[in-house]
C-alpha cells in the first residue's frame, strides 16, 4: 500500500495532533526530549486539535501541534518541509508568544509553565555551524554557561541530516531514543511518492518489540488508507509543491537577474579598462593630455586620472 507522507503538515498533525492518539504523542515527544523514568511525560492536553478540510488552495486550520504536559510544561511542535525566511526569529516569536499567553492577568509572573518549542524541519536550518541532525538551545551565561531560566528550551530536528547520517552511521544514529520516530517522517516522499524499503523494514523491525511504534504504524496505515483523508491531504501536497515551485522559480528568476547585472557591470568595467589602455597607449605615442581629451571628448582632468597622475 502507499503510505503518506508524515513530513505533510496536514498528516503529521493527523497523527501526532489527535486526542484519540494521545499515547503516540507522549511516546513521541519522550523520545525527542529524551525524557526516561520520573521525567517521562505521562499525560497530555491538547490545546489546538481544529483541523478544517483542505480546499484546493491550500486553506486549513493550525497544523502545528500544541499541548501541556501532566508537569505544566507547554509544548508546541511544527514541521516545515519548505525553508522558511527568517526561521529563527518566527520560531523566537511564537514562543514568546504562547510563553506571555500563558499568563492571565493578576497572576505572577513565577506561575509561568516552561515553553518548549520543537521545529522538525526537511532542511538544515544552520549549515554553517553544525551536521547535527538535534540541536537543543538554552539562554546561558556565557562564561559560565549557568541557565537564564530552565522556561526556555528549542529543539531543532533536521531530517536532511538525518537522512545523511542514517545511511552512513546508523550504528550511532541509533543511539539516539528518536531514530524510530525520524525514521517514520523521513521513509515516505511525498513529491515522489516513494517509500524506502530499507526504513520501513527498520521500523516494522521495531514494532515488534516497542508498543509504542507498532500503534503509531497501525494509526499511520489506517490514514493513508482513509480516502476522505487522501483527498485532503493530495490537496495540501499540491499546495505546498506549488509553493515550493513558485520559490524555486524566484531564486532562477533572481539568479538570471544577477547574472544579466554582473554581465552589464562586466561589460561596463571592461569598456573602462579598454578606454584605460587607449588613453595609455596615445600618450605612450607622444600625444598630449590636451589632444587626448580632445579626441576623447573628456576632460583633461579625467585623462589625468585615468593615467593615474
Amino acid at each position: 500500500m502507499q503510505y503518506l507522507d508524515l513530513k505533510m503538515d496536514f498528516m503529521f498533525k493527523q497523527l501526532f495532533g489527535h486526542p484519540s492518539r494521545k499515547s503516540i504523542t507522549m511516546a513521541f515527544l519522550n523520545a525527542l526530549l529524551h525524557r526516561t523514568g520520573d521525567d517521562r511525560i505521562i499525560d497530555v492536553q491538547f490545546e489546538n486539535t481544529e483541523l478544517t478540510k483542505e480546499t484546493e488552495d491550500g486553506k486549513t486550520g493550525r497544523l502545528d501541534v500544541i499541548v501541556r504536559t501532566n508537569r505544566g510544561e507547554r509544548i508546541h511542535v511544527e514541521i516545515q518541509i519548505i525553508p522558511q525566511y527568517g526561521m529563527p526569529e518566527r520560531l523566537l516569536y511564537y514562543w514568546a508568544r504562547l510563553f506571555s499567553s500563558s499568563l492571565s492577568k493578576g497572576e505572577r509572573y513565577d506561575t509561568l509553565p516552561p515553553t518548549i518549542m520543537i521545529a522538525i524541519l526537511n532542511y538544515p536550518l544552520f549549515p554553517h555551524e553544525t551536521d547535527r541532525f538535534h540541536t537543543v538551545f538554552h539562554i546561558r551565561e556565557d562564561e559560565e554557561q549557568f541557565l537564564w531560566s530552565h522556561h526556555l528550551e528549542f529543539h531543532v530536528l533536521d531530517l536532511s541530516q538525518f537522512m545523511v547520517k542514517w545511511k552512513k552511521y546508523r550504528r550511532e544514529v541509533k543511539q539516539s531514543p528518536e531514530w524510530p520516530w525520524l525514521t517514520m517522517l523521513s521513509a515516505v516522499d511525498g513529491r515522489t511518492k516513494k517509500m524506502d524499503e530499507e526504513m520501513f523494514r527498520e521500523l516494522e523491525g521495531i514494532a515488534m518489540t516497542e508498543q509504542d511504534i507498532l500503534e503509531a504504524l497501525e494509526e499511520w496505515q489506517s490514514l493513508s488508507v482513509d480516502p476522505e483523508n487522501r483527498y485532503a491531504y493530495e490537496m495540501r501536497l499540491k499546495w505546498l509543491l506549488d509553493q515550493l515551485s513558485n520559490i524555486r522559480g524566484s531564486r532562477e528568476e533572481g539568479r538570471q537577474e544577477g547574472l544579466k547585472e554582473g554581465l552589464k557591470k562586466g561589460l561596463e568595467q571592461g569598456r573602462e579598462e579598454g578606454k584605460n589602455e587607449t588613453i595609455r597607449k596615445m600618450v605612450e605615442k607622444g600625444m598630449s593630455i590636451t589632444d587626448v581629451a580632445h579626441i576623447l571628448d573628456m576632460t583633461e582632468e579625467e585623462v589625468r586620472e585615468r593615467l593615474g597622475d
